[in-house]
């Protein structure tokens, strides 16, 4: 029997066009098929994560890297991180950086934070899990990465973006400030990009990279760099699993959802019962965000990993959600942006104080030839 490689990326949880379907479609065909010609030439699931992610932070598609959402000064600032699961050393790394400038690849970074913590202890230093700000952009210039000028990343298409909710910014302020009634409009660029690899050795790296939401606060952290809330992944004696979580990163934080998913179902299984359990319970429906007035916001990839197939299943509450995945002896990559189409019904009879629409697909892949 021959172990196959297995790779899946999503280019966000938001409002995608309809228009730019094709596109879409095509940078995450493109993706995973990179991924799986890695895979088959024995990469990494470290390496072949983070060279997928790069391929996504170079698109000006994605509010990733170059092309990511302007902070509301008008910068581009990046996080990034990711988790890496061992098979047979049954141990867990993570690495991430957030409010980076200057820098191309961001995820990058996050993979030196994770290579720097295998390096001997100088003085008998914890290594870093996270870096920020300029901390992180010295980082990645001692390590060897190169530094380019922040507006290099700014694309035409980010610019008209960060243009026009700047007005409406200013509208709304001075409508505030008169004492006139404001309406809250939700920001549709809830659209981090993330990617899941299961190596032939069965190694696990799962990661997520975003340029935040529009017209955020310079130094705002989203769920990206966060421990057990951007990514997830693990090992158990039977098997992995793998999360990568897009939407608002605040919500994603305080209901810590990447981890909850990830063990829940590596100690429970029956991955699609649990994910839409705990999308419903711990996320639309959380006592943590029981003051939070605005819809949830969410979406993840959820990877449940034995010996010979993979479990793989998305959920989301956002309009739509472009999903790409791949094994090794496939012959083309599944391509799906998947919409939400039905109106909006409370997922829980009990609790219908927020009306949330759960949109859900599942594969079965097999890894055993």
């Amino acid at each position: 029997m021959s172990q196959y490689g297995f790779v899946a990326i999503h280019l966000g949880a938001g409002c995608h066009s309809s228009k730019s379907e094709a596109i879409y479609k095509k940078l995450c065909k493109i993706t995973c098929e990179k991924g799986a010609a890695l895979l088959q030439e024995g990469k990494s699931a470290l390496d072949v994560t983070c060279e997928l992610v790069c391929i996504l932070e170079d698109s000006p598609l994605t509010n990733a890297g170059y092309g990511s959402n302007l902070t509301e000064s008008g910068e581009v600032e990046c996080d990034a991180g990711i988790m890496l699961s061992l098979k047979h050393q049954r141990n867990t790394r993570f690495g991430a950086v957030s409010s980076l400038k200057s820098i191309k690849n961001p995820i990058m970074v996050a993979k030196e934070i994770i290579l720097y913590q295998n390096e001997p202890r100088l003085l008998g230093r914890t290594p870093p899990l996270v870096l920020v700000g300029e901390g992180a952009s010295d980082f990645a210039k001692n390590r060897g990465l190169n530094l380019v000028h922040n507006s290099t990343l700014i694309s035409d298409k980010a610019m008209r973006k960060y243009k026009k909710y700047k007005e409406r910014l200013e509208v709304s302020r001075k409508a505030l400030s008169s004492g006139l009634k404001i309406t809250v409009q939700p920001n549709p660029s809830q659209d981090t990009v993330g990617v899941i690899c299961i190596d032939t050795n069965g190694d696990i790296a799962s990661a997520s990279s975003s340029g935040g939401i529009a017209m955020k606060l310079p130094g705002r952290v989203g769920q990206v760099p966060v421990y057990g809330c951007g990514c997830w992944a693990q090992h158990s004696s039977s098997g992995g699993v793998a999360v990568s979580t897009s939407g608002c990163g605040e919500q994603l934080i305080q209901t810590t959802l990447a981890k909850k998913l990830g063990q829940t179902i590596l100690e429970r299984g029956d991955p699609a019962f649990h994910l839409k359990e705990l999308m419903c319970d711990e996320f639309i429906h959380s006592e943590m965000l029981s003051d939070d007035v605005y819809d949830r916001m969410g979406g993840v990839l959820v990877a449940y990993y034995s010996e010979d197939s993979i479990d793989f299943n998305m959920a989301f509450t956002t309009d739509s959600m472009v999903v790409g995945f791949m094994s090794t002896n496939h012959e083309k990559a599944i391509v799906r942006v998947s919409r939400n189409t039905s109106l909006a019904t409370p997922t829980n009879a009990n609790n219908s104080s927020h009306s949330s629409r759960l949109t859900m697909e599942g594969f079965i892949v097999k890894l055993i030839n």
